[in-house]
């Protein structure tokens, strides 16, 4: 056995792989059957912007055309969208959420807010919010879709001040265990 570090460990890309398989499986075991952020993200679009075509919805969220047939096709069969001839050009659908599918977008959002507080339950709130202004930085340099997305929200309650690396908690043992 090799005991020296890992050198992709040093890499930010591996870490942000690794902590997007860590995402897939921890919300598959939180919430088994709910469906993957593809499927979320289309919905939300729909009710945030909607009615919509669906090249509109691809351009919006940056997607292959091809990849929003199938996943359209889901909401739809799920009842949570609905394709109905675009009033403005006739030879074109345009999608809208069902009532059904804002009450499932809002259970949703609830289950990927439990999601959140298991995956980062590790940091601090103050180490949290850096961490996403600190991703809000990155994706805003490379897409401007998240040019102006709001800073996360100060925090109030115990620990909402902390500097990184200063957790609340600190030098308490954690009973979580890092295997999943």
């Amino acid at each position: 056995m090799d005991d020296r570090p890992d050198p992709l460990c040093e890499s930010p890309v591996y870490l942000l792989f690794e902590t997007g398989r860590l995402v897939r499986r921890t919300s598959a075991r939180l919430s088994p059957g709910q469906p993957r952020l593809p499927y979320l993200l289309v919905l939300s679009c729909v009710v945030r912007h909607g009615p919509l075509s669906q090249r509109q919805v691809a351009e919006r969220l940056r997607m292959d055309a091809g990849d929003l047939v199938g996943i359209v096709d889901a909401l739809e069969g799920a009842g949570h969208v609905r394709r109905r001839r675009d009033p403005r050009d006739r030879r074109r659908y345009a999608l809208d959420a069902t009532e059904h599918g804002r009450l499932f977008l809002g259970a949703c959002l609830d289950d990927r807010a439990r999601l959140d507080e298991t995956l980062f339950g590790a940091l601090s709130p103050g180490e949290t919010r850096l961490f996403k202004e600190l991703l809000l930085r990155v994706l805003a340099h490379h897409d401007d879709r998240f040019a102006d997305a709001p800073a996360p929200p100060e925090q109030d309650g115990p620990g909402a001040a902390d500097e990184p690396g200063q957790r609340a908690d600190a030098g308490v043992a954690s009973g979580s265990s890092a295997s999943s």
